[in-house]
């Protein structure tokens, strides 16, 4: 059985984007972190392209999507990707940055989503530890002196290592994620000024999620987003929440198969919805 490809560079408003999609069946749509790009999926992209209709997609100036100027809206940007891929209702796999754009997005479009499975989110309205208010103040000050390298370095040092030992995670993995940091921290500055439309802090309305939800941290992941996977579950009473040893931040890449074996089963479990 052929199973449709598509790539490609959609302009949306303030941004090109570019995304690719596989498969058949019900959409679901990944959104990367923002340490990363889409290629952060390629294992799980591949093989939930058996069971869905998968898209995922570089978020602008990430990977190969670019700011043009103007306003950009995360949430008009993907309403407008979509639109344009006449998807109506669609699954949301979303990690950190990507996993706050999601519950983002459902509340702001509650009737297109049909569950969301959030690896370590971020959260409007969180207020950061000392840890993290230390590490912006590190990642600013490189970045203020051109440092791109070791701002790079310094990401996947607080991110993905999370104070373990150096040979703790596999260097195709350090090398896959500065690699990702690098291409989105060289790209040239947009010709015309671009302002982020920020969503508002969401921290309240949590609660006011709807369907069902999947939480995943690593065991290594930062203190600050494990304790937000723990309150959106107080939140969400009915929301599942795993830990996956052996992990850090982005524990899909460190734990492929069993992460995406969870988030296979979880979304098999919430198919068959109404489109």
């Amino acid at each position: 059985m052929n199973v449709h490809e598509e790539k490609g560079i959609f302009k949306a408003t303030g941004a090109n984007v570019y995304y690719e999609t596989k498969g058949i069946g019900e959409h679901l749509l990944f959104i990367h972190a923002g340490i990363a790009d889409s290629r952060m999926w390629d294992h799980e992209f591949h093989v939930l392209a058996n069971h869905f209709c998968v898209v995922r997609l570089d978020l602008p100036g990430y990977g190969l999507s670019e700011f043009v100027g103007g306003n950009l809206s995360y949430n008009k940007m993907i309403h407008e990707l979509l639109h344009h891929l006449r998807i109506n209702k669609v699954h949301i796999l979303g990690a950190s940055f990507g996993g706050k754009i999601a519950i983002d997005y459902y509340l702001d479009h509650p009737e297109s989503c049909l569950s969301l499975a959030l690896l370590s989110p971020a959260i409007g309205g969180w207020k950061d530890s000392l840890f993290l208010q230390q590490f912006e103040k590190e990642e600013e000050h490189l970045l203020k002196n051109g440092k791109k390298e070791e701002t790079a370095l310094l990401n996947y040092k607080t991110w993905v290592l999370g104070g373990r030992e150096p040979n703790a995670v596999d260097p195709k993995i350090k090398d896959l994620v500065t690699d990702m940091q690098m291409q989105s921290l060289t790209k040239p500055e947009p010709d015309a000024p671009c302002v982020e439309i920020e969503a508002e802090d969401n921290i309240t309305k949590i609660k006011d999620i709807k369907i069902p939800v999947l939480l995943i941290n690593g065991a290594y992941d930062i203190q600050d987003f494990r304790d937000i996977s723990k309150f959106i579950c107080k939140e969400i009473p009915s929301a599942q929440r795993l830990v996956l040893p052996d992990a850090g931040h982005l524990a899909n890449l460190e734990s492929p198969e069993r992460f995406t074996e969870i988030v296979l089963n979880f979304f098999l479990k919430n198919t068959h919805r109404s489109e």
